[in-house]
């Protein structure tokens, strides 16, 4: 698991003024609440008094109030009441929790868990245009948990040659070759357009199914990703006219478990009541996946490449493999055994830009890192994206 990154941490609606939600992302816990001006604050879930819950507390105004003796931290993590001490008391500087930056778009609330100071972030990455043009596309939305390591998830989502073999009704064991395009890589991720026989009409059922009834030619799919917000979009374009968007990004619950917020844009049938058909189709594909990944090993990745066998077809893949190499190297991995290991004794929490700013005073430790930090960034990862792709052989950076 990564730090200095966007993950989506809930769905824009279930965080309502007055109420902290409490969200697990990265192996620690986390509390949300939306402030009386609409912006949603991310803090560190553990008081520093006595270890409580803050999201089993309350909201007041724009704070959120511990259940256990009614210590208030404001959306910047500093406590701002001791109600024991009375109004007079010099609240300790080291009475504060680490305050993450929020983003809210597509109906889902991002936080950026790290350190880095603004300048360093970029910002949340939009491949979803389709989503803003409510005239020509409907969109539905679905969250899943999978028993899965994200690496792994992640990694199953580019691969375009399973589809042969796991998926029902769009798999096409007929003709399971992948087409092997040059690979455009990109800032944060890298992108390819690739072309697959479609499976036979009657595999597709539904309104779907009726749309695309006579035989057709080559279906294209287009995919992206990002490890930037660990996020990717696959566009299939069945017959001219007629496509479909998925976005999906993935939140690690911890090394074991993956949260995914998914978003399905159609340019088809695009009245509600073809909504439920939609999202149950979708729900199979990612339940087929979930079956397969989970027993793949080792379960957390990502694996070194020479442990695997890779071929031509697992380009995408490897890239984003390497990529995840490259930040662990940076020293973003967060040291899951040690923590898992201590966790009934002790509380780490992910380093926050107020951290960064003042190292000392805080209740609760960093979470420890696999390797040192060594200053690499999302601009170096950048700016690298044409010798990285030059290495695995795999086009020229976008």
């Amino acid at each position: 698991m990564l730090i200095n990154n966007w993950y989506v941490a809930a769905e824009s609606a279930d965080v309502v003024v007055g109420k902290p939600l409490a969200v697990r992302m990265l192996g620690c816990d986390f509390v949300l609440f939306r402030q009386t001006d609409g912006q949603v604050a991310c803090l560190s879930n553990v008081c520093p008094h006595r270890g409580a819950s803050l999201a089993h507390g309350r909201c007041e105004e724009s704070t959120v109030a511990c259940p256990f003796h009614g210590w208030r931290f404001a959306a910047d993590g500093r406590c701002i009441d001791i109600p024991s001490m009375g109004p007079d008391f010099r609240i300790p500087p080291r009475a504060r929790v680490d305050s993450y930056p929020t983003h809210e778009v597509y109906g889902w609330i991002w936080a950026f868990l790290g350190d880095l100071p603004e300048e360093e972030r970029p910002p949340v990455p939009e491949l979803l245009p389709e989503f803003h043009d409510t005239e020509r596309w409907r969109t539905t939305r679905m969250v899943v948990e999978a028993p899965v390591n994200w690496e792994k998830f992640e990694e199953n989502s580019l691969d375009t040659a399973h589809l042969s073999f796991v998926h029902r009704a769009f798999g096409n064991r007929m003709d399971p070759r992948a087409t092997l395009v040059p690979i455009e890589r990109t800032a944060y991720g890298a992108r390819v357009a690739r072309e697959r026989t479609p499976p036979r009409p009657e595999a597709k059922t539904g309104v779907l199914g009726q749309i695309l009834s006579q035989p057709r030619d080559k279906t294209s799919v287009q995919l992206e990703f990002s490890l930037l917000g660990l996020c990717h979009r696959i566009q299939p374009t069945f017959r001219p006219g007629v496509s479909q968007v998925v976005f999906s990004a993935s939140t690690p619950i911890d090394a074991r478990n993956t949260r995914q917020f998914g978003l399905q844009a159609r340019n088809y049938a695009i009245e509600p009541e073809h909504d439920a058909e939609r999202l149950a189709g979708r729900r199979e594909a990612i339940d087929e996946d979930i079956s397969v990944v989970r027993h793949v090993r080792p379960k957390i990745g990502p694996t070194p490449l020479a442990e695997e066998t890779l071929v031509k077809a697992d380009e995408m893949e490897a890239i984003f493999r390497s990529l995840v190499i490259k930040m662990i190297e940076a020293g973003w991995e967060i040291d899951h055994d040690k923590v898992e290991r201590e966790w009934d004794r002790k509380v780490y929490v992910i380093p926050s830009p107020a951290r960064r700013l003042d190292p000392k005073g805080w209740a609760h430790e960093a979470v420890p890192t696999t390797r040192p930090r060594t200053g690499f960034g999302w601009r170096d990862l950048a700016r690298q994206a044409g010798e990285i792709a030059n290495r695995l052989g795999v086009g020229e950076a976008a």
